[in-house]
Order: C-alpha cells, then structure tokens, then sequence
C-alpha cells in the first residue's frame, strides 16, 4: 500500500508500482480527491486506511504518507506486515513547519495544490501536523522497517535518523543524491530499494 506526499495524488506513485510487477500495488489518498480535505485529522485518515486493508500489508509512505504510515503501524499493527518510509516526522520542528507554511502561502495554487484542493485547505493540514507528536509509539513498532530519506533532502535528514534509532531494528537508508520526491526523480532507484527491504 503506497500512500503519496502532501500536494501528490495517488498518481505519483505509479512509476514506481510499474516497475515492480511481481507485487500488487495499491494506492490510498491522505489528502485531496479521495480523502478528507475541509476538516483534516490525521486519526480519520489513518482509520480510513487501516479500514480499507482486509489482510497485513507493505506500508510505503513519503512525508505526509509517511507520516500516516508510521501513526497507522503504531495504532494498527495486525494490519502492516512492513514499513518503509521517506522522509519521514514523528515531531516537527516548529522552525521546518513555519517555513513550510511560508513557502505554500507564498507559491502559486497550482504549483503546490492537488486537484480539487484549495491553499486554505492545505495550509490546514500543516497546522495540523505541527502539532505532531508520534515519538512515544515508534519503540513499540515490531515489523520490519525501512527509513529511508534522500541526500538532498535536509529538511528531513535528522528526522529520519532519529526515527530509525527509535525503532527497534529499524534499517536507515540515505539515498546519495536524492532529493526529497525521489519517488518521482528516479523511479528506478525506489523500487530498487522498496525490493531489498521486502528481501529482508
């Protein structure tokens, strides 16, 4: 189960998924068309996806999905079977999520907006996540786990270490030269990665 980024459609994961045949890849929205948008909760999302799941599932998130990911592993964890996250936040710094909030008030609507998603809507949801706080969970996660996070990708860097030591065996992966969307830049080296984390 592939779940996208804040301002991504399910879409975005679909270069991925083409190029791993051998397993069934789905989608689900944490935002936008298909999910909630006006009154946005982390729980309501992360009750959806884990409603949605009939047996135990890969879990694949990145930035908001990983973030629904990890809340969803620590609530639910009869339904994950795996965890791999990128650029993952347990809790935010409020300094990273003032500039976030910034730099979305400042860009144009179709720039940083999914389908159907106005800026209110989206800026919304970043308040909602600077107040996240899912670090007392993370020692609790006992399925195999990837956390993953791009090179280039500072604003998440020490967030995904720091998740990592907190999950018991938790493997760290720093992708040389990958930004934060890496799904999207190089396809072909996620879905390289997503396979030797199912080898594991």
């Amino acid at each position: 189960m592939f779940l996208p980024g804040l301002g991504e459609t399910e879409a975005a994961w679909r270069p991925v998924i083409e190029l791993l045949p051998e397993i069934e890849g789905r989608t689900a929205a944490v935002f936008g068309v298909g999910a909630e948008t006006a009154d946005w909760s982390l729980e309501a999302v992360t009750q959806r996806v884990a409603a949605s799941l009939e047996r135990p599932v890969h879990l694949v998130g990145l930035s908001l999905g990983a973030i629904v990911a990890l809340n969803l592993t620590c609530q639910y964890p009869d339904k994950v079977a795996s965890l791999f996250v990128s650029a993952p936040q347990a809790k935010p710094p409020q300094v990273l999520m003032r500039v976030q909030s910034a730099l979305m008030w400042v860009l144009p609507a179709k720039t940083v907006c999914p389908p159907g998603v106005s800026k209110a809507e989206l800026l919304a949801v970043l308040r909602t996540v600077a107040n996240l706080d899912l670090t007392a969970g993370l020692g609790n996660i006992a399925v195999p786990t990837t956390v993953a996070c791009g090179a280039k990708d500072w604003a998440n860097l020490a967030a995904a270490r720091d998740i990592a030591a907190a999950i018991p065996g938790a493997r760290l992966v720093i992708v040389p030269g990958a930004r934060h969307q890496w799904h999207q830049d190089n396809p072909g080296c996620f879905a390289a990665g997503l396979k030797r984390h199912l080898a594991l």
